[in-house]
């Protein structure tokens, strides 16, 4: 038996240890084996002689070389199964929030360009410490804004910050839970997405539009349009782990139009017209009136009252009216643009005065457009005048304009120029605009 070994693996019987055994085969093997092992790694190496410590110590070195850069390799190739992971997850997070506030925005009728000065109009709301509201939704017969915005992250949700939304909850259908619409008080705020970086970068806002609050974190901002219909926001989420090399960064830009498809009874009903820079224009081929609901301007306090004239204008062509009655204009093709003109005075009182306002200036502040919802602007009128209240009386509940969707009402100062001045109370004309399509 001893013979055959040291044949078949040339070796000499030497190479066995015996520990006093009386029956060959019991000798002790497993040296052979490593020694034999080792003797085809080293060809060279004298098959007869032993493995020095130094040579040992090499051969655990690199076997412990070997294992150290298969574990690394096993490692890193997690690294980056929890990156993919983890960059996919913030990819359908984000876009799933992205088209949950688009499908809400376009239910709006009204994009709030100031976001922190719409806080006012939900009184029920309060602004938790570190929030920062980004997008503040007028939507029809909803009784206060619904507001979309940001607070640093805390429990269960991860860093950064996560956005909020505050409003009416949404049934299986999607639509605003009825028992909740008109009780404000019970509106909760719900976390919409957690991982809303803070360090991507700003784009400036289109000419025109305005940032909807400039403090507003940089992974969630809003840019809204002069007509307060569209809005172009920016979300970024973002993912970190120690042992990446870098951050994982997701951003999305996108617009959104406010189409203002939801009103009374959840039914649609598109509107045929834009209030764009106070002027009326026709989305769609419609007849429109325009009411006189009345007004008041005085020579001074106590002086005489006076007389003012109102013009209709249907693309820059003046419209006959007895503004005495209301004015009903046929059906006019989409893209038609109305301006109304308020004319106070006509030289014969008050030292020759004579002011002109009207829509077709953008700049002004003497116009003021309201749509229902909106809040009726709390000026104390000159004179102990009447209040615009007294001339809309029918169309405000609770300090809102409450009118149909198909309506807006005109407000002009035909006294002052200046804001700060006690004549400036919007009250000296009311015009109300009825949009019908055929």
């Amino acid at each position: 038996m001893k013979n055959l070994i040291k044949k078949k693996l040339n070796l000499k019987a030497s190479q066995y240890i015996d520990f006093g055994s009386h029956n060959h085969q019991e000798k002790i093997k497993p040296l052979m084996l490593i020694k034999t092992f080792l003797f085809f790694l080293s060809k060279n190496k004298n098959c007869q002689s032993g493995f020095s410590l130094l040579e040992l110590l090499l051969g655990a070195s690199l076997m412990l070389l070997v294992l150290s850069m298969s574990g690394f390799a096993l490692v890193y190739t997690s690294s980056l199964d929890q990156k993919a992971s983890a960059k996919g997850q913030i990819q359908y997070n984000s876009n799933r929030a992205v088209e949950f506030i688009k499908e809400e925005i376009k239910s709006a009728n009204k994009i709030e360009s100031d976001a922190i000065s719409a806080l006012a109009e939900a009184p029920d709301f309060s602004l938790p410490e570190q929030g920062k509201p980004v997008l503040v939704l007028q939507v029809p017969d909803i009784p206060q804004r619904i507001i979309y915005y940001t607070q640093p992250s805390k429990n269960i949700w991860i860093k950064p910050n996560m956005i909020l939304r505050w409003g009416p909850s949404l049934n299986e259908e999607g639509q605003y839970e009825k028992d909740e619409i008109d009780n404000p008080k019970s509106w909760q705020s719900d976390v919409l997405i957690d991982q809303i970086d803070n360090s991507a970068l700003i784009s400036n806002c289109l000419k025109n539009w305005q940032l909807s609050n400039v403090n507003a974190v940089q992974g969630f901002h809003a840019c809204v349009d002069p007509s307060e219909k569209l809005v172009e926001f920016h979300l970024a989420t973002t993912a970190s782990n120690p042992t990446w090399n870098q951050d994982i960064t997701y951003q999305l830009k996108t617009a959104a139009f406010a189409k203002s498809n939801i009103v009374q009874g959840f039914t649609e009903n598109k509107l045929a017209f834009n209030i764009i820079d106070n002027q009326l224009i026709l989305d769609s081929p419609a007849k429109v009136r325009f009411e006189v609901l009345g007004g008041q301007i005085t020579c001074g306090r106590r002086g005489k009252n006076i007389p003012v004239k109102t013009n209709i204008y249907a693309n820059e062509t003046q419209k006959i009216w007895d503004s005495d009655s209301p004015s009903d204009i046929p059906v006019q093709p989409a893209g038609t643009t109305f301006d109304i003109e308020s004319i106070a005075g006509d030289g014969s009182i008050c030292n020759g005065f004579n002011m002109n306002v009207s829509t077709q200036d953008s700049s002004t502040s003497q116009v003021k457009v309201l749509v229902n919802g909106d809040p009726v602007p709390d000026i104390l009128p000159f004179a102990n005048q009447n209040q615009i209240e007294s001339f809309a009386q029918k169309y405000i509940e609770n300090g809102k304009i409450k009118i149909r969707d198909n309506e807006a009402i005109y407000l002009f100062e035909l006294g002052s120029e200046n804001k700060n001045s006690s004549a400036f109370d919007l009250q000296d004309n009311v015009v109300l605009a009825t949009v019908e399509k055929p």
